[in-house]
């Protein structure tokens, strides 16, 4: 002890200290200026890391008063006080060595670990948002960078999409405006973003749809619907960029699994099987439009249609009749609208996109003839419906379906034919469970009578269909009047 306070006596102790204060001070002055005029890969996130994470601007003058003051007063103090102020001084000289070092760091490109710290730690909500909104601006980055990026904005939306709307709705809106700089693998592949996207999608949902018809929560529920039109949006975006960029898999798995889980969730609570039918029926509505518009252009649409593509999903008669299958309803339901638009443009050029998806979205009718029955069902009426559907171009239906079947010879034949009429009463009894009004006895033997009354050359196209039309109404009434019987 009588030591130190030997040492503490020396005269140039003040000195001493005051010279290694500026020294430090002198050092980071030009390393604080370079690193400002660095050219920032993220602007306002490092320039937000530079201030908050390495100078600790907020802390800084405390370090220059704990380097500087306790010099101040040395002259002045008792000898038991300059021990607390050597103390003080030291510890501001390491909290300055602290700052230097971790300014040669992010000089010597060690910047990394800086910006993930500081994100991960950030309270703030404009800070935070206005980082996060510079780490989306930047454009492509490497694969480990979005990973962590994406876990940390997650996080960040976990933990106030409940309580804090505004911060919630500008990340996700920052999110969606540069969404399409994200690789495809992170926002579909990895769990941290389209697992949660639906998540959140399901959460809000759930908020906004208790919230309904309560007028002293209008405001709340104000909220909650900004953020499902900005989620809606993103749900859009990865859908049509999962089934451009090959990613189709990937997306099916995850929203399979979503579909999965929120049946369980709901279903398994009496007061909430409204909420399923609703919740489902307005996520697939945005899923079954995306779908019909980008599926044609998906490089991997058979494989969608073989084996992404849920059958349960896909519309067939046992599939609308049974009480569990929502889905399979609102499929059908988006198709004919969608279908709807594309027969009444009555073009002539060949719809193959349309021809498609009524085909695979249909597995067990017969396509051509279905078609048929979908361009009369969705053609004008006018004053005769049947010369309006015989006479207006059929655009699509020209293709069958590719059979598979065993054996060879005979045998292969009477498979192959069996094949085809499972197909056709298929597609009869689709139609007249559909179509009941359109298609009762009385109707069928009403527009049998009319196109047999259409005349027109044998070699035109006119006849040609007004033939094709008079054969599937007449065994369409057969199967009618013989009320499901089996149709031969």
């Amino acid at each position: 002890m009588d030591l130190i306070y030997e040492f503490l006596k020396i005269p140039q102790i003040p000195t001493f200290l005051h010279t290694i204060g500026i020294a430090l001070l002198t050092i980071l002055i030009p390393i604080s200026i370079a690193m400002f005029s660095d050219k920032k890969e993220y602007i306002t996130l490092d320039r937000n890391v530079i201030l908050d994470e390495i100078f600790r601007s907020k802390l800084f003058l405390a370090v220059l008063g704990l380097i500087f003051l306790p010099i101040i007063f040395w002259h002045i103090s008792e000898i038991e006080f300059k021990i607390i102020e050597l103390i003080l001084w030291i510890l501001g000289t390491s909290l300055m060595i602290f700052i230097l070092r971790n300014s040669y760091s992010w000089i010597k490109g060690d910047r990394y670990n800086f910006r993930v710290n500081y994100l991960s730690n950030l309270k703030n909500d404009k800070d935070l948002a206005e980082s996060m909104r510079s780490v989306w601006q930047k454009g492509e980055m490497d694969t480990k960078s979005e990973i962590d990026f994406s876990k940390i904005f997650s996080l960040k939306i976990d933990q106030n999409i409940k309580i804090n709307y505004k911060l919630t709705s500008e990340l996700l809106k920052d999110f969606y405006n540069f969404m399409n700089y994200r690789s495809v693998v992170s926002l579909v592949v990895t769990e941290e973003l389209f697992p949660k996207i639906l998540k959140w999608h399901f959460e809000i949902w759930q908020k906004k749809y208790e919230l309904s018809g309560k007028k002293d929560k209008l405001g709340e529920r104000s909220n909650y619907s900004e953020i499902s039109r900005i989620l809606n949006n993103i749900f859009t975006n990865i859908e049509e960029r999962s089934l451009k960029e090959r990613m189709a898999y990937s997306f099916f798995e995850h929203f399979k699994k979503h579909a999965k889980d929120c049946k369980k969730v709901l279903l398994k609570d009496v007061n909430k099987q409204d909420y399923y039918r609703h919740y489902i029926s307005s996520l697939f509505t945005i899923f079954c439009r995306v779908f019909f518009e980008n599926i044609e252009k998906s490089p991997e649409k058979r494989d969608v249609w073989e084996y992404y593509f849920p059958k349960e999903w896909k519309i067939t008669k046992n599939n609308l009749e049974s009480k569990e299958n929502i889905i399979s309803k609102i499929s059908l339901n988006e198709f004919l609208q969608w279908a709807q638009v594309r027969i009444w443009k009555m073009e002539e050029d060949f719809d193959s996109h349309l021809d498609d998806i009524s085909r695979n979205l249909f597995p067990k009718v017969e396509p051509i003839i279905w078609a048929k029955i979908l361009i009369f069902i969705f053609t004008g009426h006018g004053r005769n419906r049947v010369k309006s559907v015989v006479e207006r171009p059929w655009n699509f239906g020209y293709y069958g379906r590719t059979r598979v079947y065993s054996g060879s010879g005979k045998e292969a034949e009477v498979e192959f034919k069996k094949m085809g009429r499972e197909e056709i009463l298929n597609t009869y009894k689709l139609s007249y469970a559909l179509f009941k009004k359109s298609f009762s006895k009385r109707s069928l033997e009403i527009y049998i009578e009319s196109l047999k009354k259409l005349q027109y050359s044998e070699d035109t196209e006119e006849e040609k269909k007004r033939k094709k039309l008079l054969k599937i109404f007449k065994e369409l009434l057969k199967y009618v009047s013989q009320e499901n019987n089996d149709f031969s």
